[in-house]
């Protein structure tokens, strides 16, 4: 009786245990989307400046709009999208401080910031870009295959 009691307790810890685990990892994911999502935020919101004050006829509110997009994309619930309007605003306010007006600095610090986007924009695409190769690599159902004797 005390051994099937120890053998419960333990095999309960270990899926208790290997749950606690995944559930560690998810919310480890969960916090480094919501950091890369309001980075991208911020990123934005700097360019948003930058862009309308160098190149206004062509880039007017391209950033606001990829900011508005993004929100209504990822569906985000009030305080997490509070917190990228925040990130938005603030990347704003920081660049038109910094660049009040278009020359050769604010230019560089555009590109710059741009290519910083990169690795950013590479960790929140990758779950799609692993799905997509997953759905590759699955086989068909409408392929016809010979059978094999």
């Amino acid at each position: 009786m005390l051994v099937r009691r120890f053998i419960f307790l333990a095999l309960a810890a270990l899926t208790l245990g290997g749950i606690s685990a995944a559930t560690a990892q998810d919310l480890e994911t969960y916090r480094q989307r919501q950091a890369d999502l309001e980075t991208l935020a911020g990123l934005f919101g700097e360019l948003h400046h930058l862009r309308r004050t160098c190149d206004p006829r062509f880039e007017a509110d391209t950033w606001r709009d990829r900011m508005k997009k993004l929100i209504e994309l990822e569906e985000p619930q009030e305080t997490e999208q509070q917190a990228l309007v925040q990130a938005f605003n603030t990347g704003y306010r920081d660049a038109q401080r910094r660049y009040p007006r278009c020359d050769r600095r604010a230019r560089d610090y555009a590109a710059s910031r741009a290519a910083q986007g990169e690795p950013v924009i590479a960790r929140l695409t990758a779950p799609l870009h692993a799905e997509e190769e997953e759905e590759t690599l699955a086989p068909s159902p409408y392929v016809i295959t010979p059978e094999t004797e």
